[in-house]
């Protein structure tokens, strides 16, 4: 009982340095309670603790709380008071959290994001009248590990079993979760309540190079869509054209003219972007054989159906597109 209770039962750093420094002082209630529901200390430590505090305190009460607690600590959770555990982590704190299940000394490591928790929310947790349960802080829980856990993952934690964790710049982890800090604070800022976030992509390309790095013919990673191959020369990865034309050492090639001016692009996509973004300025040059039947012929419809839009002021009907396909058809046969 010599020890400071703060510096025995708080297992966070950051939780007992801010306890510390605002010179918290918890009531015997309070700390009979915290021991009681402790889930990183054994059982038969807690008996221990609370035998002894229970001959050190005068109230009563609470000797007798505890004396019938301990009886059946085990299986019931006689201590469930409020107890409000002062902290200061609030919104975009990198955060990892140690804790377990009842009885336990098995703990995993996860780590995640505290998001939307302002002052406002503070004081308001601060003087809820509820029971222990209620001093828990919500903690978007992103990794396990290096593991990433999904998009919804999410924990009610004690302050006590949180505590801040700073990431290597070069740390994949860290660039997501201050992404989606940055995401919380806009959207917040801007009123909006939607609260759908992007899923994590994973992998970055020092990653990729070492789960690929005997693969000499290009594959897909599941987790980020890009195309991986070791060349000779290095790793590479990318989209499938770039990877396709690193690993032929042949590249497509589609020539065009824009603005009057001889240009060229290396896939058929950004071809289709160049139109739909500019049909009024873009041609493509068929004479050099890059272009298929089919590809001609959707250039020439993308640029119908623009002038169509811009003459009628409405998109075409299903009858009128039907109908142009059949025109276009016909045409080309007649040819």
């Amino acid at each position: 009982m010599g020890k400071d209770f703060i510096d025995e039962f708080i297992p966070s750093k950051d939780t007992r340095a801010y306890l510390h420094s605002i010179h918290y002082e918890f009531t015997d209630l309070e700390k009979a309670t915290i021991v009681a529901n402790h889930i990183m200390i054994s059982y038969e430590e807690k008996v221990k603790w609370l035998n002894n505090f229970m001959h050190q305190i005068s109230d009563d009460a609470l000797k007798d709380r505890i004396s019938k607690a301990l009886e059946n600590l085990s299986y019931n959770e006689s201590f469930f008071d409020f107890v409000f555990i002062p902290h200061d982590f609030r919104h975009g704190d990198i955060v990892r959290c140690l804790y377990g299940d009842w009885n336990t000394t098995e703990f995993c490591e996860k780590v995640g994001i505290i998001l939307n928790y302002s002052d406002k929310e503070y004081e308001f947790y601060k003087n809820v009248k509820g029971d222990y349960s209620d001093v828990q802080v919500c903690v978007d829980i992103k990794f396990d590990g290096a593991a990433y856990q999904g998009e919804f993952e999410h924990e009610h934690i004690n302050p006590i079993y949180i505590e801040r964790i700073t990431l290597n710049e070069k740390d994949e982890r860290r660039a997501y979760l201050n992404y989606l800090t940055n995401l919380y604070s806009k959207k917040d800022a801007m009123g909006e309540n939607d609260n759908s976030k992007p899923e994590y992509a994973g992998g970055s390309d020092d990653l990729l190079e070492q789960r690929y790095l005997g693969n000499y013919i290009p594959v897909q990673d599941e987790a980020t869509g890009k195309w991986c191959v070791q060349m000779g020369y290095g790793f590479e990865s990318g989209d499938v054209n770039y990877i396709a034309t690193e690993f032929s050492g042949m590249g497509l090639i589609y020539h065009l003219m824009y603005n009057g001016e001889m240009d060229h692009v290396h896939g058929f996509d950004s071809v289709l972007a160049m139109v739909l973004q500019d049909p009024e300025h873009v041609d493509i040059v068929t004479e050099y054989d890059e272009y298929s039947e089919q590809e001609i012929k959707m250039v020439k419809e993308i640029k119908r159906a623009v002038a169509f839009v811009q003459s009628h002021h409405r998109p075409m009907t299903n009858e009128e597109l039907r109908k142009n396909g059949r025109d276009e058809l016909y045409c080309s046969q007649s040819t």
